[in-house]
């Protein structure tokens, strides 16, 4: 699976994406998944937001022997408790008010492939329950049903929170958990691995310049570098990722330097990053009006469930420049959206994309 050279592991994952370290605690992680991935039994992947959970899933789906079926992805935040039977186990025609047509939910389209349930802290204790018989029974029927469905799939879960903690807390099952915790898989947060910022930073430049038009863009300053290498990030790679993409945008010349990287502010700090600290005043305050957008922008984002006209309307400002600003931000608005539940397939030629 991995390639070797100057103790740099890659790892294609799919046809855009792959996984890149120097980091020992990652590298584990690739040697785990090697060893789960054929073995056909449920996994957990805990880790916080942005360390890339659904890409290490995606990994394991590719080595094992059901790479040829649908990689089925569900993210628990987006599926609403009243729609959550209709979902998960289907329904038929005439089922309740609505269901002109039969639906086939994703127990049944995981059949002979890999079920990936994101964020599954999220599911209502009752989920949690339906979905702990369909395991041990596997099978289930649709809303409106009689005929009982057989479903042979393998699956993999994700939670950014403490499960146990919410098994003491009374918030989730404890004969679910072991259930899905035959296998934990731990990805360490970025600032336990920051052997690894410099490779990202240059993966995503090269990665990302032609694609944002910019391919004079080449290299980051020792000054940059030495920011982004003590950041914490709290959002972790997909925050780099993000920083490095409107850095890219922000540099006229082939240099990103200290001055293109807008960084957010830590959760909860009350104060600028330290880093910030040392730069020039006209620096500082482009740094922190950047700041002070994208939290903004992000905070009507997820008000308005990506509604870019009720952005503006809340924010007092054009269409245009709501378009404006999330461009210069990193902001889709898919990403504020609720989901709809849909399989998607994972090709199995290598990639790109590091985690």
């Amino acid at each position: 699976m991995p390639s070797a050279s100057r103790d740099t592991v890659h790892v294609e994952v799919d046809s855009e994406r792959r996984l890149v370290s120097r980091s020992p605690a990652l590298q584990g992680v690739f040697r785990q998944v090697q060893q789960v991935a054929t073995a056909d039994v449920s996994v957990l992947i805990t880790g916080e937001t942005g360390t890339g959970k659904e890409l290490v899933a995606r990994l394991v789906h590719k080595l094992s022997h059901r790479a040829s079926r649908e990689f089925v992805a569900v993210d628990c935040n987006a599926v609403a408790p009243t729609l959550l039977e209709s979902e998960f186990f289907g329904h038929e025609r005439g089922a309740f008010t609505g269901a002109d047509r039969r639906r086939v939910g994703v127990f049944e389209l995981a059949d002979g492939a890999t079920l990936f349930l994101d964020e599954i802290a999220n599911l209502a204790l009752e989920a949690q329950a339906k979905l702990l018989r369909v395991l041990q029974e596997r099978e289930f029927r649709r809303v409106g049903g009689s005929s009982l469905i057989r479903s042979d799939f393998r699956l993999i879960t994700a939670s950014n929170a403490d499960l146990a903690s919410r098994v003491r807390a009374g918030a989730f099952r404890e004969d679910l958990l072991h259930r899905l915790t035959v296998v934990e898989i731990h990805l360490p947060p970025l600032r336990e691995r920051r052997e690894d910022i410099p490779l990202l930073v240059s993966y995503f430049i090269d990665q990302k310049r032609l694609l944002l038009k910019r391919p004079g863009v080449s290299r980051v300053s020792h000054e940059a570098l030495d920011l982004l290498v003590a950041r914490d990030w709290p959002g972790n790679v997909r925050e780099l990722e993000n920083v490095i993409e409107r850095a890219i945008v922000e540099c006229p010349g082939e240099m990103i330097e200290a001055a293109h990287l807008v960084l957010g502010v830590h959760s909860g700090s009350g104060r600028l990053p330290a880093e910030d600290m040392g730069l020039p005043f006209r620096v500082a305050r482009r740094r922190a009006l950047g700041m002070f957008e994208s939290l903004y922008l992000l905070s009507l984002l997820r008000r308005c469930q990506g509604s870019i006209k009720k952005v503006a309307l809340h924010a007092g400002i054009t269409t245009k420049h709501v378009r404006t600003l999330m461009k210069r931000h990193g902001l889709s608005r898919r990403d504020f959206r609720p989901l709809r539940v849909r399989a998607r397939r994972v090709p199995v030629a290598g990639g790109t994309q590091p985690l």
